[in-house]
C-alpha cells in the first residue's frame, strides 16, 4: 500500500510558523503586561534560574531509583520512571516557601525578571530540542514511513523524532513535563504572591487564584504515575511541540493570571473571593472522581461496568473494554469540563481587569 504525502501546509507552513510566530506572540503578551519592571534581555540572574530549574528537577529522577514503568509504547519500548512526583511537589513547596520567607528581596527579584527569564527558557528549549533533533534524527522508530511520506526537517523538528528519549539517563518527558514545566508553574505562582504580599499587603485575588492552581498542581503530581499512560506520554514524541512547550509555555503562560494580577494589583470582596475558592474546590474534587474512576479501572478493580469493544491499532485489530459506569457513564471526557470550570475560577478573579485574566481560559477552550 502506498504511503500519502504529506501536505505542504502540515509539512512546512505549520510548524514553521508556530516555532517563530508563537515565541513572538507570548514575548508581544508578556511585554505589554509587564508594569513592573523595564528588564527584557537575558541576565545572570535568569540564566541562574534556568539552571535552578535544570539541577532540582534533573536530581529529583536521578538521584532515585527508577521504580515505575509506563505502557509499552508502538516502538515496543518500555519506559522507566521515578515515581515520587508527590514527594518532590511537597519538598519543592517547602524550599520555596522558606526562600521566599527568609530572603524578602527574592521575589521581588523574580517578578522584576519575567521577561529575560522567558527569553533565557526560550533560548534554551531550541538548543535543547535541536539537540535532541541531531542526536536522533539518523535513528528512531517510524524514519522509513517519515522518509516515504517526505517530511520536513521542519515537520520532525516541531514533532520530534523519538517517543522515550533519554538524557543524562532520564526520560526527557518526564524531565520536561512534569519535572521542569510544571513545577516551574508552582514554584512561579508561590513567588509571584509572596511579592503581592509585600508588596501591597493581603490581597483576595491573588491568594485564590494561588491555592486553586496550588491544588490542581499538587493533584497532578499525586496522579503522576497515571500522567505516563496519557497520550502526552504515550503518542507525543520528544519535540519542540512538547518540550519547548513545557519548558517555556507552560512557566510563563499557565502562570499568565496571577503574573498579570501582580503587575495591575486589583482585588476582590472578600466573601466573593470564598465562594470563589469553594467552586473551585469542588470542580477540584469532581476533575479528581473523574480521573479516579479510570485509574482503577485500569488497575482492573472490581465494580465497574464497561462493553467490550475491538479497534484497530497499528494495523492490527485489538480487543479493549471501554468504561460505561461512573461519570465516564455520563460522558466520555467530563473531567476535561471540570478543569475549564477550575479554570473559570482562577480566572474569575481578576474579572475587573477585563478578558485577558481570562487567557488562560480561552486557550484550554
Amino acid at each position: 500500500m502506498e504511503t500519502s504525502k504529506i501536505g505542504f501546509t502540515k509539512n512546512y507552513l505549520a510548524p514553521f510558523s508556530l516555532v517563530i510566530v508563537l515565541p513572538i506572540l507570548l514575548f508581544i503578551l508578556i511585554k505589554k503586561s509587564t508594569k513592573i519592571s523595564n528588564k527584557i534581555y537575558p541576565n545572570t540572574f535568569s540564566c541562574c534560574i534556568l539552571i535552578g530549574f535544570l539541577i532540582w528537577g534533573y536530581l529529583s529522577i536521578k538521584l532515585f531509583p527508577k521504580n515505575f514503568t509506563g505502557p509499552k509504547n508502538i516502538d515496543g519500548f518500555e519506559p522507566k520512571y521515578q515515581g515520587n512526583g508527590f514527594l518532590f511537589w511537597l519538598t519543592s513547596m517547602i524550599v520555596i516557601i522558606i526562600i521566599c520567607l527568609k530572603w524578602k528581596k527574592f521575589p521581588g527579584m523574580v517578578a522584576e525578571n519575567v521577561i529575560p527569564m522567558m527569553l533565557t527558557f526560550t533560548v534554551f528549549g531550541f538548543l535543547f530540542v535541536s539537540y535532541l533533533y541531531w542526536r536522533d534524527s539518523g535513528n528512531y522508530w517510524g524514519k522509513e514511513e517519515d522518509d516515504e511520506k517526505g517530511c520536513s526537517c521542519f515537520f520532525k523538528f516541531y514533532r520530534g523524532l523519538k517517543f522515550h528519549s533519554q538524557i543524562g539517563g532520564v526520560d526527557v518527558k518526564q524531565f520536561t513535563n512534569c519535572r521542569f514545566g510544571m513545577i516551574a508553574w508552582q514554584v512561579l505562582i508561590i513567588i509571584f504572591a509572596f511579592y503581592s504580599y509585600y508588596s501591597f499587603g493581603f490581597n483576595t485575588a491573588i491568594w485564590v487564584t494561588v491555592i486553586l492552581q496550588t491544588i490542581y498542581i499538587a493533584k497532578f503530581f499525586y496522579w503522576e504515575t497515571g500522567y505516563f499512560y496519557t497520550l502526552d506520554i504515550t503518542l507525543d514524541r520528544a519535540g519542540y511541540y512538547i518540550c519547548w512547550g513545557c519548558l517555556v509555555f507552560v512557566p510563563i503562560f499557565y502562570t499568565f493570571t496571577v503574573y498579570y494580577l501582580i503587575n495591575h494589583p486589583t482585588n476582590i470582596n472578600f466573601f466573593l473571593g470564598i465562594g470563589i475558592l469553594i467552586a473551585g474546590l469542588w470542580l477540584i474534587w469532581l476533575n479528581y472522581l473523574v480521573d479516579e474512576d479510570k485509574q482503577r479501572f485500569k488497575n482492573n478493580v472490581e465494580g465497574f461496568e464497561y462493553m467490550d469493544v475491538k479497534y484497530w491499532k497499528d494495523g492490527e485489530e485489538k480487543e479493549g473494554k471501554l468504561l460505561t459506569s461512573g461519570w465516564w457513564g455520563k460522558s466520555r471526557h467530563m473531567n476535561y469540563v471540570f478543569e475549564i470550570g477550575l479554570s473559570a475560577c482562577w480566572s474569575l478573579v481578576g474579572y475587573k481587569l477585563g478578558v485577558l485574566p481570562f487567557a488562560y481560559l480561552g486557550y484550554i477552550i
